[in-house]
């Protein structure tokens, strides 16, 4: 593999082309653990198109054995028997509609339930690569495509197809010969549903492209909504949206178009077929080799073979759709993760030793962020890293949790290369606070917790005032069972950073990640960190990221990055005598 390969993948706008009959298959594999219910639904089908066909043929009894001949009495009594046909019928179709509609919501449950864990077992290359609207739209827009063809458009076609091959088996029980005159026009409808099918497939796809884009574009949008008003780009925002949204429109008329065209054609082509069974039936009536009865039934018979393959072309359009939807949805299933536990991996280690021997990693092909990287933590010891923008000291943190995996050389974690460890077990060992603190749309309970201890309000309490917390919590409403809203609205910068310490102490790593933890915080909730920050590195291998020089002097290590490499390292006090480029850091710190 070529260095960095590993992460140039799909995007969630590539998409990967499927043959009809393998998109089937993998539909069809969503079923099998169903099988009682499929078997339920087809049985009830074939039962439902069966009495629904042979109404025809029943007339057909009606008129040339009861209503010609003047035999009233037996027409009485064989109205009864169509009558219950028609209820038999009626009971099997409701039966059909119901299994195969609770098949359907089953059926939709599991692909979403694959969809998400799919995503969730993907290394964060793929997230850099896709944007989240677009893989939302996977998620919701085309299982919902799914659920319309599995819930409706399944019904309908396995009810179509069984009325369309029974109109054909009574057709030629009736007339051998008016059969074969009728179906004359079956190549016509082959053609014409072929071509239409070719066209409507690439315009389907066309439009799931377009939804995803637009999607996309919307959610990124109100996201950054105050950024767009602030920056006073409200126009050019819309001009953004209207050009996606004029995309979708085209495509979505050329499918009107497609549809226009068609209806009309099979139309013809259901004229056509009456035409040849008033000519030729006609005839045949006159001659004495054919009964009026049996022409009426073809009539029927051909406006009902023309009713399914009408309602199979409008059902077409949710078919197409599902088909597009089917290779977005394969596509991203199939995007493998680069980034997995072994087969037997490593469960337990015995010390929290970290060292990285030579590591080169390059997010894309071969443009370094680390090169030849060096270094080594020992157990309980605190290391700070330091440097400009750029330097490669985030990267650091990714590689350790294994979101991304290097190029070359080896990062190990208690003696123990990380990629012979479960993924579960090398994260589990980290405790990590940002510079960007992430809050959910729940409480502040809940956001603190979110390891899934089970810690009762009391000790999160007490971990909040051990970090000097205490009277902000005491400030909110309902205290810890607070909803902090979406990505936590309803507190400020320095107020989510508390929570996020909270969080890292309650769950009680072995290795603890400050990166660039006081960055973005006012001075007042800076010093109230830097008291909690003792607390949290106490008894635990400990790694800071920092620009503020000031909140890592009382490290054990310090180590200076520039352009990807490690340049300097030791003590504050040995590296201010350096006078290199930590000096130089630490003097423009002070005047700042």
């Amino acid at each position: 593999m070529k260095t960095g390969e590993h992460r140039d993948g799909l995007t969630a706008d590539s998409v990967r082309e499927y043959s009809f009959l393998e998109i089937i298959r993998r539909l069809m594999s969503y079923f099998m653990p169903y099988r009682l219910m499929v078997v339920l639904a087809l049985v009830t089908s074939l039962v439902s198109s069966a009495l629904f066909v042979i109404q025809p043929y029943l007339i057909k009894i009606v008129l040339d054995s009861y209503i010609i001949p003047g035999d009233l009495e037996g027409l009485w009594t064989f109205i009864l028997v169509i009558t219950g046909v028609y209820f038999v019928g009626i009971v099997a179709e409701y039966f059909m509609n119901l299994i195969t509609g609770v098949l359907g919501q089953k059926v939709m449950h599991d692909l979403r339930m694959d969809i998400y864990r799919h995503i969730m077992s993907m290394e964060m290359s793929f997230f850099d690569r896709n944007r989240v609207g677009r893989l939302m739209t996977r998620t919701t827009d085309d299982v919902a495509s799914l659920n319309e063809l599995y819930t409706s458009g399944a019904v309908s076609f396995i009810n179509n197809a069984g009325v369309l091959a029974g109109i054909v088996v009574v057709m030629f029980t009736l007339d051998v010969k008016l059969s074969c005159a009728v179906l004359t026009v079956t190549p016509l409808i082959y053609i014409t549903a072929r071509t239409f099918a070719e066209k409507i497939r690439i315009i389907y796809r066309d439009i799931r492209k377009s939804t995803a884009r637009l999607n996309a574009f919307l959610q990124e949008n109100i996201q950054g909504i105050r950024l767009i008003k602030q920056m006073m780009r409200s126009v050019w925002s819309l001009a953004k949206f209207t050009g996606y949204s004029e995309d979708l429109n085209r495509n979505k008329i050329q499918n009107v178009f497609y549809y226009g065209v068609f209806f009309p054609l099979m139309e013809f082509i259901g004229v056509v077929a009456v035409v040849i069974i008033l000519v030729y039936g006609g005839g045949r009536i006159h001659e004495g080799t054919l009964k009026l009865g049996v022409m009426v039934a073809f009539l029927r018979l051909t406006d009902m073979f023309f009713w399914p393959v009408r309602e199979m072309a409008e059902n077409f359009n949710i078919m197409m759709s599902a088909m597009a939807s089917s290779e977005r949805i394969f596509t991203l299933l199939d995007n493998e993760p680069s980034v997995t536990s072994p087969q037997s991996p490593v469960t337990t280690i015995d010390n929290t030793e970290i060292v990285f021997e030579h590591v080169w990693f390059a997010y894309e092909g071969e443009d370094w962020v680390l090169r030849d990287v060096s270094f080594k933590v020992q157990s309980g010891q605190r290391i700070a890293i330091v440097g400009p923008t750029g330097a490669g000291k985030t990267s650091i943190v990714n590689l350790l949790l294994r979101f991304y995996d290097i190029d070359r050389g080896r990062i190990i974690v208690g003696g123990r290369d990380i990629r012979e460890m479960s993924l579960e077990t090398l994260r589990g060992l980290f405790g990590h606070v940002g510079q960007d603190p992430f809050l959910f749309n729940r409480t502040v309970y809940e956001n603190i917790t979110l390891d899934g201890n089970e810690a009762d309000h009391g000790f999160i309490n007490d971990i909040m005032k051990r970090i000097g917390a205490g009277q902000f919590v005491q400030s909110l409403e309902n205290g810890l069972d607070t909803p902090v809203m979406e990505r936590g609205s309803r507190l400020s910068l320095g107020q989510k950073q508390l929570v996020s310490f909270a969080r890292a102490m309650a769950a009680n790593r072995k290795i603890l990640i400050l990166d660039e933890a006081t960055a973005h915080i006012d001075t007042l909730t800076e010093s109230m960190i830097q008291k909690a920050i003792p607390l949290l590195m106490e008894n635990r291998t400990s790694i800071v990221i920092a620009h503020r020089l000031s909140t890592i002097r009382n490290v054990d290590t310090i180590l200076v990055m520039a352009r990807g490499r490690i340049r300097e390292s030791g003590t504050h006090e040995e590296l201010m005598k350096l006078n290199g480029i930590y000096a130089t850091l630490s003097r423009m710190h002070l005047k700042a």
